[in-house]
């Protein structure tokens, strides 16, 4: 019986060692939000999109090999860090979730440009990690060259890619929606005619290969959207319910073999 134990005792060992070093080697997602708050939007609507991301947020993972790092920012002429770049646990979503319900609409003009500058800033830090920018607006930028500019900067220097949701008919007409693309596009590959309009929330594309922009019909439609988006980010980087790795499965059929064998010879 002794040595009966001392096997079991040894499988399961050898199994949370394998399990140490899986989860040693965590992986880091970098994901960025930027919320318009201009003038055209209003405190009504500015209020159902930050909710909206709030409650959203809670689609991210808090246990797995892979972590997420979360940064909500607003823009309109100027620009507001509302989270500071934070890895999303357990003890901390709600808390998080509350911080951003807590800022207030400013107003302001539409500029996009410095809302990606603002956060390829707050991620220099963080430039290794796989890093993809979501950009929430009703309005074209104030200026579109600017906003390119910006868009590839950041792809030349570390972000992997950004993608919009366009809210309202200011912004989902077929003119505005190729810009907003062209923007995503150069943010995602480095070229603007690889952005892509998405008109469909259940096939929305891997954020990190393609640039890409949501039309939205209005504020009230935002929280499927950005809820979608968020899970789909989640399910192409991996962060869904782990899957034990295969030595798991190994080590624990050995040594079920191991006993079945040690009793038969046994009996």
């Amino acid at each position: 019986m002794f040595k009966l134990k001392t096997l079991l005792r040894g499988v399961m060992g050898l199994a949370c060692l394998v399990l140490s070093v899986t989860s040693a080697n965590a992986s880091v997602i970098n994901l960025g939000f930027s919320l318009d708050e201009s003038g055209s939007v209003g405190t009504t609507n500015f209020n159902t999109t930050r909710d909206a991301l709030a409650d959203a947020l809670a689609v991210i993972p808090t246990t797995g090999a892979i972590e997420y790092r979360i940064a909500v920012t607003t823009f309109a002429s100027g620009f507001t860090s509302v989270i500071a770049p934070t890895i999303v646990t357990s003890s901390n979503l709600a808390a998080l979730q509350a911080q951003l319900r807590a800022t207030t609409f400013n107003g302001g003009g539409t500029n996009t440009a410095g809302a990606i500058d603002n956060l390829t800033s707050l991620f220099s830090a963080y430039s290794s990690d796989l890093t993809l920018f979501n950009i929430t607006t009703d309005g074209s930028p104030n200026s579109q060259s600017a906003a390119e500019n910006s868009a590839l900067a950041a792809f030349n220097s570390f972000v992997d890619g950004i993608s919009f949701e366009a809210v309202g008919s200011g912004i989902t007409n077929a003119t505005s929606l190729a810009r907003m693309a062209r923007i995503a596009g150069l943010g995602t590959s480095g070229v603007a005619a690889d952005g892509v309009i998405v008109n469909d929330i259940t096939a929305i594309p891997n954020a990190a290969t393609t640039g890409f922009v949501i039309p939205v019909s209005d504020f009230a439609a935002y929280s499927a959207a950005i809820t979608a988006k968020i899970g789909q980010i989640v399910t192409d980087t991996g962060g869904a319910d782990p899957v034990p790795s295969p030595h798991i499965f190994l080590l624990f059929g050995l040594g079920f073999v191991a006993v079945f064998i040690r009793t038969k010879a046994k009996v």
